[in-house]
């Protein structure tokens, strides 16, 4: 459903919402967008978090940071693109907040749940394909900004898998940053 279809079914029936439609609408899509974001970032966070878990712990060749983080990066890029999240039926309410909800009467909340679960797909799917972007790019900020080496030296490079901790742990901050940005 689109916000135009959900707008018309609102100006259809006027006894069903406590408010002007449009500044209704305006608020569930800044509402999902925000939601829907936060929660695409978060459920990466999970992922690498999970991943992070294995690494630490465990042992492996030297090799130098840098490797780890392209070889790394562009390997979750592909694993993340494979596991897109999907927006969970029943989550419409809590994606657009409490207020929303109660301006509607019940039969105008289930036209509200189309509407909504159809936009946070969307918004969700947008944030997905940015988070598998950011990721596979990300190896290559990282050298950029000096916080990973690429010395190949054997005092300067640790086992991949503490390499591989490293670089999940600071993408698990950098998605945590991304998914409460506003």
């Amino acid at each position: 459903m689109q916000r135009s279809d959900f707008l018309s079914w609102l100006e259809q029936h006027p006894d069903t919402i406590h408010g002007d439609p449009h500044s209704l609408c305006d608020r569930c899509e800044q509402e999902v967008t925000s939601h829907a974001t936060e929660d695409a970032w978060l459920e990466a966070k999970r992922l690498i978090d999970e991943r992070r878990e294995l690494w630490e712990g465990s042992w492996g060749f030297h090799a130098s940071e840098a490797f780890v983080a392209r070889e790394l990066c562009h390997t979750l890029a592909r694993q993340l693109r494979a596991n897109e999240p999907h927006v969970e039926d029943g989550d419409e309410e809590r994606l657009v907040g409490a207020a929303v909800v109660e301006q509607l009467e019940p039969e105008a909340r289930e036209q509200l749940k189309c509407w909504v679960h159809d936009l946070a797909e969307s918004v969700e799917h947008r944030a997905w394909r940015e988070i598998v972007r950011f990721t596979d790019r990300r190896a290559k900020s990282l050298e950029r900004e000096g916080r990973i080496s690429d010395d190949l030296t054997w005092e300067a490079t640790h086992s991949y898998a503490e390499s591989a901790a490293k670089v999940a742990d600071i993408l698990s901050h950098d998605y945590e940053a991304r998914a409460h940005r506003k």
